[in-house]
């Protein structure tokens, strides 16, 4: 049943971020307090910067808190039949055989979730976007 509506619900998502996103700007004191979480580093190397070779001080700026996008632990897969009537024919996947153990994962579903743990022919393996 999510399936089916999944693409209203990111449609929803997309939505609610841009609002989020209008609002933080327009209210400074929360931007900041999102951006609060800086590291200085200095850095020296010859990476096709004009002055190469030359330190320079970065700020690293963390938006997102560590494990803010959960991973997908326990997947649950659809048999072709429904998912031939759920998923578009065009949808990009992302599929493995491990010892004819066969599992497909939807890209449009990795980016939201960008990990999926998994385990395919007994052996455990994790599944990134």
């Amino acid at each position: 049943m999510i399936a089916k509506y999944s693409t209203y619900i990111f449609i929803a998502g997309v939505v609610g971020f841009g609002v989020f996103v209008v609002w933080s700007l327009s209210n400074s004191s929360f931007l900041a307090g999102i951006l609060r979480n800086t590291d200085n580093i200095t850095v020296t190397g010859t990476n096709g910067a004009s002055n190469s070779g030359q330190p320079r001080d970065l700020e690293l700026v963390t938006l997102l808190p560590f494990d803010a996008i959960r991973s997908i632990e326990s997947p649950v897969f659809l048999d072709r039949t429904t998912a031939d009537q759920l998923y578009d024919p065009d949808e990009l996947v992302l599929g493995i055989d491990i010892d004819g153990d066969r599992r497909v994962y939807s890209v449009p579903l990795l980016s939201r979730h960008e990990v999926v743990n998994d385990v395919v022919g007994g052996k455990p393996i994790a599944v990134t976007w």
